[in-house]
């Protein structure tokens, strides 16, 4: 019998990650499967795909907190012991608390979005499978045009380190806690979800430069109805893609040929595209 192929979505009780979870299923050649579908409660999602499958396909809903290290080492090694390598990981999980701006809420964002991001990179590179694939949600809030040259120069710099960007991390939050995020090249403050958002692009680009084997690429889904997706905007001008829309460029870049790109940030040219994305600068 094939072995399955291997899919994990984080964040996967609601929104994009639950439509991500659905557009998965919905492909009739992706079978045999096992998808995790993680979410911080492990809740049973009722997540099904088609009728006739013939039981091909499995969904596992692991409990995962990838603001905890603790939390993501134990799935690595489950996952490690019962089920050897992984085909696809796809990080979806992401808050975004810039409505209630201020250092602790700053350091939260920065925790989830970045470093528990690229933590769950780290677990699971060790256990892609021969062209496995990863794919970082990230956010047309990730552009640095706001940001000072210096301070671009670093998101960018083809050789900046891991540590690099950590650093790069820290002095925002430095910058929240002094109030001094527009002189120290952040641009205005209630920025920390972009800040976090850059970084995804940033350290992906480096893990795909230090992962030759592996296919690893951000991308921003669009402006999505979603309980994140309406906090930006107002009463009168609504998001305008459903999650299953916005659900069509991870999907993409997780299973389709992509001509061997990896390390690049890919979109839509408006956040109301509902195209498959294609790579853009940021």
């Amino acid at each position: 019998m094939t072995n399955p192929k291997v899919v994990i979505v984080t964040g996967a009780n609601r929104g994009i990650g639950r439509a991500i979870c659905d557009l998965i299923l919905a492909r009739p050649n992706i079978a045999p499967l096992k998808l995790f579908a993680t979410s911080r409660k492990g809740e049973d999602l009722g997540l099904a795909g088609p009728a006739d499958d013939g039981g091909s396909r499995q969904v596992l809903y692991p409990k995962l907190d990838i603001s905890s290290r603790d939390s993501i080492r134990a799935f690595a090694g489950e996952v490690k012991e019962r089920h050897g390598s992984v085909d696809v990981l796809i990080n979806n999980a992401g808050v975004n608390l810039d409505g209630e701006y201020g250092y602790e809420n700053a350091r939260r964002t920065l925790e989830v979005n970045h470093w528990g991001t690229l933590e769950m990179c780290r677990a699971f590179l060790p256990l892609l499978s021969k062209n496995g694939r990863i794919v970082n949600l990230s956010s047309v809030a990730s552009s640095l045009k706001p940001y000072s040259e210096a301070i671009k120069q670093r998101f960018r710099n083809p050789d900046a380190s891991l540590e690099d960007l950590d650093a790069l991390a820290e002095e925002y939050l430095s910058s929240v806690h002094s109030s001094s995020e527009a002189a120290s090249g952040f641009g205005p403050p209630q920025r920390s979800y972009s800040i976090s958002k850059g970084l995804v692009n940033a350290f992906t680009a480096h893990l795909a430069r230090q992962n030759p084997n592996a296919t690893i690429n951000a991308c921003c889904p669009g402006w999505i109805a979603t309980d994140m997706g309406r906090l930006v905007g107002s009463s009168k001008i609504r998001p305008p893609k459903t999650p299953e829309e916005g659900a069509r460029i991870p999907v993409r870049l997780a299973f389709e040929d992509l001509g061997g790109v990896t390390g690049r940030y890919w979109a839509n040219d408006s956040i109301r595209g509902k195209g498959e994305g294609e790579v853009q600068e940021w």
